[in-house]
């Protein structure tokens, strides 16, 4: 009974409906210029989202750390400054006690970076080890080589620049060991 109603439907579909169906699937296949455009601004989308997509990794791996300390990214985490000074330096300034503590850093700055001691001097010194400046102020660009004079009782130094961070030196007030660590 089922199929007789069927058959009976199909067979009796109207043929204006008929070509008017046949009409549409033609007229969609024909590449018009409105769907050229249509698909246009969906690629065209899709390419500008995956560039952007590329150009943010991208800027996020290279800008990723502004300074480094003797070649290594300085973490927010404070890192001992005597674990990346020869053996000899480290010694000597994690055990002297003279009123006067000096603190070889070696900078690198990908951008030109005015930095600025808080306390303290510094002597900026070229790679023959010549003296650039002397005092708490110079524009620093690529690799610096700085040593930090500070008053034996200091417990803390900041470096700051004009980037947007700090570099701050703080010492542990028991073991006398410096630290190093990026404040923004």
């Amino acid at each position: 009974m089922k199929n007789e109603i069927l058959a009976q439907a199909m067979t009796h579909i109207d043929d204006a409906l008929i070509a008017e169906a046949d009409e549409r699937r033609s007229r969609g296949s024909k590449i018009t210029a409105r769907s050229l455009m249509k698909n246009a601004y969906r690629w065209g989308s899709i390419a500008a989202c995956m560039i952007l997509a590329v150009v943010v990794l991208i800027t996020a791996t290279l800008s990723g750390q502004d300074v480094l300390l003797y070649g290594e990214s300085i973490a927010d985490s404070p890192r001992t400054v005597s674990e990346y000074m020869p053996l000899a330096l480290a010694h000597i300034v994690e055990t002297l006690e003279a009123p006067d503590v000096q603190i070889p850093l070696e900078l690198e700055f990908k951008k030109e970076t005015k930095i600025t001691l808080t306390s303290g001097s510094m002597i900026v010194l070229d790679e023959n080890g010549d003296t650039l400046c002397d005092g708490t102020e110079y524009l620093a660009s690529g690799s610096v080589s700085l040593i930090v004079t500070l008053p034996g009782d200091a417990e803390k130094c900041i470096i700051e620049t004009d980037r947007g961070y700090n570099i701050v030196l703080t010492q542990d007030g028991e073991s006398h060991i410096w630290y190093v660590n990026i404040e923004k």
